[in-house]
């Protein structure tokens, strides 16, 4: 295992977004975690990448606690999120923006080329294709996209993040996604998704935690349930309807 986060409650006022929330990730696994809008889904991985601090409860990474105060720590410890609205300088370039703060120079100055070639190597890795030297502001949707992985993967993430990756794509940008996604895994990256597509979750997901109200109130293997399974617990919350063997929390 991973990743644990166990029993974490985060408060707000009088509002509790997070009710003992357990969620353990593998290596490379794709975890989507689904629910309505209000479940506490992007709560929780706010906290994970240390947007939040959680009201109670720990975090073990490879079996060891961890503390994160702010994103910088949780970057420092390989643990990238690429968010809903993506992080990137519209008057940069690709490799600006993706080698920020941390660039090839000669002495004190930016050097240009190292850099780039530095951008088409990471590129060429994991198969996201990319013109270093494009401005971010004349680039599709889609491809800032995938401007917003590489600069998580330049540095050196190991856990992924994705808040509502799909949200902002056209439906051929998503099927190019979900092939990042798997082809992330299968070099060994670790995946969460936040989301409430549950299509999209059937074709790419290994296993799926639904979040109602604040609470995880079922984790299965995707191949063991369906979209109207999965539909059912999220409407309602309840899964007396599930058959699969996997034992619902």
């Amino acid at each position: 295992m991973l990743l644990e986060m166990r029993d974490i409650v985060k408060v707000y006022g009088n509002v509790t977004a997070n009710n003992h929330v357990n969620l353990s990730l593998n290596q490379g696994e794709i975890l989507a975690v689904v629910g309505e809008n209000g479940a506490g889904k992007s709560t929780i991985m706010k906290i994970l990448y240390g947007m939040e601090k959680a009201t109670s409860g720990e975090v073990f990474l490879n079996g060891e606690p961890v503390h994160f105060r702010s994103p910088a720590d949780a970057i420092a410890k390989g643990i990238g999120m690429v968010q809903q609205h993506f992080m990137l300088f519209q008057s940069m370039t690709v490799t600006e923006n993706i080698v920020y703060r941390n660039e090839r120079r000669k002495g004190i100055f930016y050097d240009r080329e190292a850099n780039n070639n530095v951008v088409r190597e990471l590129a060429k890795t994991y198969g996201l294709q990319v013109d270093p030297g494009a401005v971010i502001s004349d680039l599709p949707v889609g491809t800032q996209q995938r401007v917003e992985i590489l600069k998580i993967l330049y540095q050196n993430a190991n856990i992924i993040i994705f808040d509502e990756p799909s949200a902002v794509l056209t439906p051929l940008e998503v099927d190019e996604l979900l092939k990042t996604m798997r082809h992330l895994a299968d070099m060994g990256k670790s995946l969460i998704i936040i989301t409430h597509k549950l299509r999209e979750v059937m074709e790419i997901a290994d296993r799926v935690v639904v979040m109602r109200a604040g609470e995880v109130v079922g984790e299965t293997l995707k191949s063991e349930t369906s979209i109207e399974q999965l539909s059912f617990i999220v409407l309602t919350g309840l899964f007396t309807a599930c058959k699969c063997s996997t034992a619902w929390s």
